[in-house]
């Protein structure tokens, strides 16, 4: 998408501060253009040029906020890739939680939401999670063919998603762990 004008990377976090604060605090669906424009002390002509609507900006400002762990990791080991990418997401999980499902809740019913999804948030986690598990092919940790690799970023996000709504506890860094231990690396061909 090309803009017209450029904001500065300033002023784009205070827009997207306060898109994040507008949605937890309003919901998703509640919340317009005009109403983060007016709170963010812009027009909706600027937001529009550069975002070209509600489900852009509000999952941009998400991706801002909180880039996932997974898109710099390279500790030299397929393990230590992992546990590096999935530590962050246990001290964030549960603030993330609420705000993510709601957006997710939305998306269900709004395709334009759900498009923006998958390529602002996970499309970038499945290029990381590719580039980790290539990185460990090339090692020779794992076959290039392993038959669990293309579940892998689907299974990574599953003790942060489902967890919660099975248990009500939200995974730590030792459940996080021994899920890595216990599944993604044997679903990878990993024996320990």
């Amino acid at each position: 998408m090309e803009r017209r004008s450029r904001l500065s990377p300033e002023r784009e976090a205070e827009i997207f501060a306060t898109v994040e604060r507008l949605v937890r605090e309003h919901g998703y669906e509640k919340i317009t253009m005009q109403q983060v424009a007016t709170e963010a002390h812009t027009s909706t002509a600027t937001l529009y040029r550069h975002w070209n609507g509600k489900p852009r900006l509000v999952v941009e400002a998400i991706r801002h906020r909180k880039p996932h762990p997974l898109d710099t990791v390279d500790t030299g080991s397929l393990r230590g890739d992992l546990l590096a990418g999935v530590g962050p997401m246990a001290s964030t999980a549960p603030g993330d939680h609420e705000l993510m499902a709601g957006i997710h809740n939305a998306a269900r019913n709004d395709e334009e939401l759900a498009q923006a999804l998958r390529e602002v948030l996970a499309a970038p986690l499945e290029q990381a999670v590719q580039a980790i598990i290539d990185r460990a092919a090339a090692r020779g940790e794992i076959d290039s063919d392993a038959p669990g690799r293309r579940f892998i970023h689907e299974l990574l996000l599953a003790p942060i998603a489902v967890r919660p709504m099975i248990t009500g506890v939200h995974p730590d860094e030792a459940y996080l762990t021994a899920y890595i231990d216990a599944v993604i690396l044997p679903s990878l061909g990993v024996r320990r």
